[in-house]
């Protein structure tokens, strides 16, 4: 008995330290605004943007997983880190907009603390395709004049609440545009192979981490579903990177 009592002081004193700031009265439903990606096989990438941007188009097979309906916002990210509030971005400050100025690391502790994890760049992109990775995620190309998304306006506007645009056909909402998000892979010119690959989770190793989806401050092509860029993954000045999470539903490769 003096053992177990002496195990439950320990655990009344250590947990609460380990406990971030997010309500413990919040739903415990992590896969909440989430869309279930079927298994199968689908084209990666995109031949005409060159081996740094996409090439070559490529199979990709992927076991079934969920992904975020929503890209992460303030409010939410601010729930579990809230130090990040004296930091928003002023390109993306309101509550429902999503969160920048963070760090890739950030992003994947945020996702590993809610029990998620950042989608691989192969689970990102099949999301966001409609089938072809050298077209946006709708169908049709983007019409300035009535845009489908917050994107290719350069430095001239900002960030919008997540939501704002329809989503594409799963159900999906800002998978073009609004903010880059980053992804979990090391980027490199060499991974992409014209053989069908398996669950990639990219290289072991690198410098940059790959980002996707294009942004409001960023070009028309960026935010093609094949398209892919990188970005150094210390960093937390970027106003216009954020990230969703993901869920991986079977473990391995077919």
């Amino acid at each position: 008995m003096l053992l177990v009592r002496t195990l439950i002081v320990i655990l009344s004193i250590a947990v609460p330290s380990v406990v971030h700031s997010e309500s413990v009265a919040e739903p415990r439903d992590i896969t909440e605004d989430m869309v279930v990606i079927p298994a199968g096989t689908f084209k990666r990438g995109c031949d005409r943007f060159g081996h740094q941007h996409g090439a070559p188009a490529h199979s990709v097979y992927l076991d079934a997983y969920m992904i975020d309906k929503y890209e992460v916002t303030n409010e939410r990210f601010e729930k579990v880190f809230p130090e990040h509030k004296l930091r928003r971005s002023q390109f993306s400050n309101c509550d429902n907009c999503p969160v920048s100025k963070i760090s890739w690391y950030e992003a994947a502790d945020y996702c590993h603390l809610k029990g998620k994890s950042l989608p691989s760049e192969a689970q990102w992109e099949k999301a966001a395709q409609n089938g072809n990775g050298c077209d946006f995620p709708w169908v049709g190309e983007f019409d300035p004049e009535k845009p489908q998304a917050r994107g290719g306006v350069k430095l001239r506007d900002k960030g919008t609440p997540v939501g704002s645009f329809p989503p594409n056909d799963k159900g999906l909402y800002d998978m073009a545009g609004n903010v880059w998000e980053w992804v979990s892979d090391w980027f490199s010119i060499r991974y992409y192979y014209r053989e069908v690959m398996y669950n990639p989770r990219g290289p072991m190793n690198g410098m940059m981490k790959v980002r996707r989806g294009g942004s409001w401050s960023d070009s028309v092509k960026a935010m093609r579903t094949g398209y892919r860029d990188w970005s150094y993954p210390f960093s937390r000045g970027f106003n216009d990177i954020g990230f969703r999470c993901a869920i991986n539903l079977k473990m391995g490769s077919k």
